[in-house]
């Protein structure tokens, strides 16, 4: 096996450099406004933009900077390995012990924080020990939802390696390429996904071990594979992080997720332990105001998705709250019950889930009023359909924005300041622009364009792909995030489409999401999807595909005519609409365009 190591290569210094120039972690910290630089490398000072008022504008650069409300991080704080910053509230007295830590709603089984503390010390001291690994090495999960999720990720982090997350659904040709990239040593499978698990192994020479998280239902016993209660049972425990970590928390890798990959193969985003510590702080700041501290959560999402791992799994664990999941398949009658018999008090949701909670009869039958709060993330939420859930249920929503690329977090509102249909002003610690696509020029309020980005948050880069970080951060730091937007009077940000998702008609960009949100406000539609399609003439036209409601029928031609008396004429359907059983979608609620565009041109 060859190790790779992030540190010192070219995704990690790109990204870091600017960080690392004017940020030490030793003595006294300096605050946000003195590690950013503007083009011509002088630093931007946060006491010089937040007195220019609601403009935001640097006068040395002539930029439109947009700051954050809330407060600065406790930058020490980042030379915490993730894992000592993680637990060290499980054995302070504050009596977590024996609380429950994780629900899994599908199978009944439970952890406390307790055997949380007790497993992880026991998978790393067995990874370190019996599969060598150490800083450098891969270690690869592909399960669904599960008890013993969080403790894998966390004891792989204690040992410096890097922990790479899998969609289980992906198929053989998916995963092995992927493993072979990440350079895996180690793959950690459920007993569901160990079949194709092991033939995309199979194809690679860099897999050494393979470890088996059981299932009841199955046997689970295959030639040549560990089985992951032996470790769980391992005595020779690993108590704290090795000493490489606590040297160098911000290059060093604590995940790597993969992009979402609907814009070409996914490629591995470095977040490394200062990056997730940064991320859990920022949103801390925000959720705890006006937030009793014992509440518990209900989140559905998937674990490798950014979303689920830290603003569900690693949040609630840092405060020590219970966090209910569900590791069967989504169905949105289960969780309705689930709530009804966990009486969650928040609710971490997509899209589609919302989607069903504003649509769905059968959701009347349930009782979920235990929610006061729902956060919605990973795609667009129109502000209708916030009003249409709120008419059914008195419950608060709440949107944030984010990427993999930020860990996720990039903005998220306060329970009592939330506003409809924006996804939040800036977390703490964080500042942005809004850049004209035409002439690169930063916009101010009102002005919709592409949203730069930067913080400590912000990835070291791709894994080794130092071309394609370069042409996602500039030299100056500024994360390209794609996606198209605007910041109002107040600072809060409004997406309003992906860049490369825009339609161009004679052009005039026209964003899907948009028509997408019109088009679920007609009584017969239950979902929608916009794509674009090659005009000879115009450019570009707008496609619609449509789910219609049971028991409702409607024509393309009353589709097509509803839609434009409704909208400006360069976002007319002259494309057509074609009505189909559900939408692709990814396991985060994106609209798989890319499929549909797909399935058009064959």
């Amino acid at each position: 096996m060859v190790a790779v190591s992030i540190q010192g290569s070219p995704c990690s210094i790109h990204a870091m450099s600017v960080f690392l120039r004017s940020h030490s972690l030793s003595g006294r910290v300096p605050r946000l406004g003195r590690f950013f630089l503007n083009q011509n490398g002088r630093s931007v000072q946060k006491q010089e933009v937040r007195s220019l008022g609601d403009s935001s504008v640097d006068p040395s650069a002539g930029e439109n900077i947009f700051t954050s409300p809330f407060p600065d991080i406790d930058y020490t704080e980042l030379s915490t390995p993730l894992p000592e910053f993680l637990t060290r509230n499980w054995n302070n007295g504050a009596g977590l012990k024996d609380k429950t830590a994780i629900v899994d709603a599908s199978t009944g089984e439970t952890r406390t924080f307790g055997d949380f503390e007790r497993h992880i010390g026991a998978i790393a001291g067995f990874l370190r020990n019996e599969c060598g690994v150490v800083p450098g090495s891969t270690v690869s999960l592909i399960s669904p939802n599960h008890v013993d999720y969080l403790p894998i990720m966390v004891a792989v982090g204690r040992c410096g390696a890097q922990i790479s997350l899998f969609n289980p659904l992906y198929t053989v040709d998916e995963m092995a390429p992927l493993f072979e990239h990440s350079n895996t040593s180690v793959l950690i499978s459920h007993a569901d996904m160990l079949g194709g698990a092991l033939q995309a192994a199979h194809r690679v020479d860099c897999v050494e071990h393979v470890i088996v998280i059981p299932d009841a239902e199955r046997d689970t016993s295959a030639t040549g594979t560990i089985s992951f209660e032996d470790l769980k049972s391992y005595s020779d425990i690993l108590a704290r992080s090795v000493p490489e970590v606590f040297k160098d928390t911000l290059n060093l890798n604590f995940v790597m997720p993969f992009s979402s990959g609907t814009t070409g193969l996914p490629k591995g985003v470095c977040l490394s332990h200062a990056n997730i510590v940064a991320n859990i702080l920022q949103l801390d700041h925000i959720e705890k105001i006006g937030v009793p501290s014992d509440y518990t959560v209900i989140s559905p999402l998937p674990f490798f998705h950014i979303y689920g791992m830290v603003v569900s799994s690693l949040y609630s664990a840092y405060i020590g709250n219970t966090l209910v999941t569900m590791s069967k398949k989504f169905d949105l009658e289960v969780f309705c019950s689930t709530v009804e018999k966990y009486r969650p008090d928040r609710a971490h949701l997509v899209p589609p889930i919302m989607l069903g909670l504003a649509k769905h009869p059968a959701v009347l039958k349930y009782d979920l009023k235990s929610i006061k709060t729902i956060i919605s993330a990973a795609a667009p939420l129109s502000s209708d359909m916030e009003k249409e859930v709120t008419k059914r249920f008195e419950v608060n929503i709440k949107q944030g924005w984010g990427m993999s690329e930020l860990s996720p977090l990039g903005t998220l509102s306060c329970d009592a300041t939330a506003k409809s249909g924006s996804v939040g002003p800036l977390v703490g610690s964080t500042v942005a622009k809004i850049i004209d696509t035409e002439t690169q020029k930063s916009l101010g309020p009102g002005k919709t364009g592409e949203l730069f980005i930067k913080g400590p948050q912000l990835m070291s880069g791709y894994w080794n792909a130092p071309e394609k970080t370069a042409e996602t951060i500039t030299r100056d730091g500024w994360l390209k995030t794609g996606d198209v937007g605007y910041f109002d009077d107040d600072h809060y940000f409004h997406v309003t489409d992906r860049m490369k998702e825009l339609i161009k008609f004679n052009g005039h960009p026209v964003a899907p999401a948009e028509i997408e949100a019109l088009l679920l406000t007609h009584p017969s539609i239950q979902d929608a999807a916009v794509i674009a399609i090659e005009d000879e003439k115009n450019g570009e036209h707008p496609r619609a595909y449509i789910v219609q409601k049971d028991g409702h029928v409607c024509s393309e031609e009353e589709i097509v005519e509803w839609a434009g008396n409704r909208l400006a004429p360069q976002k007319h359907l002259r494309g057509g609409v074609e009505f189909r059983d559900t939408i692709p979608k990814s396991a985060s609620g994106k609209i798989l365009r890319r499929i549909l565009k797909e399935e058009y041109t064959k």
